[in-house]
């Protein structure tokens, strides 16, 4: 059973699931590849908290629900890397796909999840007056070319944040928190921002976001072996997701 609490844990890289529909526009040979690089692996398990989990049902490959919806609003799409990819993380050509095509993906996988994120912060807003969503993510080991960041030096713990929808001070209590458990930790960099429901987007600061995003090094090879590390990171996830909690119920 979940716990009841002001908390959403939102997982949108995990899957590795490509639907047999899709298939047929990819790149067979460079789908497998990109499946292993792209994808946050075991995030939906080292973000299972017991909080109120939302986990994307297919690869990101397919449908990407962290990006806008549409292609003007999303910079990623410039590099082929909006909602509906068509590019590669080397920026090679993954598929081809017609605006009805992505029309379909987006009605299919996208706005269903988004509207149960929608559904479930509102029901969170209804119940304790608030919400706050923990955007859980891992990173590749060394910048990919599609990145904006390409610095070399990454760190152990990434904290995303945006101006309007993370506190200060959830921010500065998740570094201090890492930080003081040994790993070294960024804001916004290499990646940036969190997310939140279109609905509430600039708003209503009542909901609050904040990503965590976890170096791959720290717990899988890069061929998918799970190390003996995984074990301390899915408990520090844990005590750091059970912190905000305590910090948003304070109000």
């Amino acid at each position: 059973m979940c716990k009841e609490t002001p908390l959403i844990i939102n997982v949108p890289h995990s899957s590795l699931l490509i639907p047999a529909e899709e298939i047929p526009f990819f790149d067979k040979k460079r789908l497998i590849r990109e499946l292993m690089v792209m994808t946050d692996h075991c995030c939906d398990d080292l973000f299972d908290t017991g909080h109120d989990m939302l986990v994307f049902p297919v690869s990101r490959l397919v449908c990407d629900a962290e990006r806008f919806r549409e292609d003007r609003q999303e910079i990623m799409a410039e590099r082929g890397m909006g909602a509906v990819y068509t590019k590669c993380s080397d920026l090679s050509f993954l598929r081809h796909l017609d605006e009805d095509s992505r029309e379909r993906i987006l009605r299919t996988y996208y706005d269903p999840y988004h509207s149960a994120l929608e559904r479930l912060t509102t029901e969170k807003m209804n119940m304790f007056g608030r919400c706050l969503i923990v955007d859980g993510h891992s990173f590749y080991e060394s910048p990919l070319p599609y990145e904006m960041n390409q610095n070399a030096e990454r760190p152990d713990i990434c904290i995303g944040t945006d101006e309007y929808h993370t506190l200060p001070v959830l921010q500065n209590r998740l570094c201090r928190f890492f930080e003081e458990n040994g790993y070294t930790v960024t804001v916004n960099a290499p990646f940036a921002g969190t997310i939140v429901p279109i609905k509430y987007y600039r708003e209503e600061r009542r909901v609050q976001s904040v990503m965590i995003e976890i170096n791959r090094r720290l717990y899988i090879t890069a061929d998918g072996c799970i190390k003996p590390g995984f074990s301390k990171v899915k408990r520090d996830i844990a005590r750091a997701v059970n912190l905000l909690e305590k910090l948003v119920l304070q109000g």
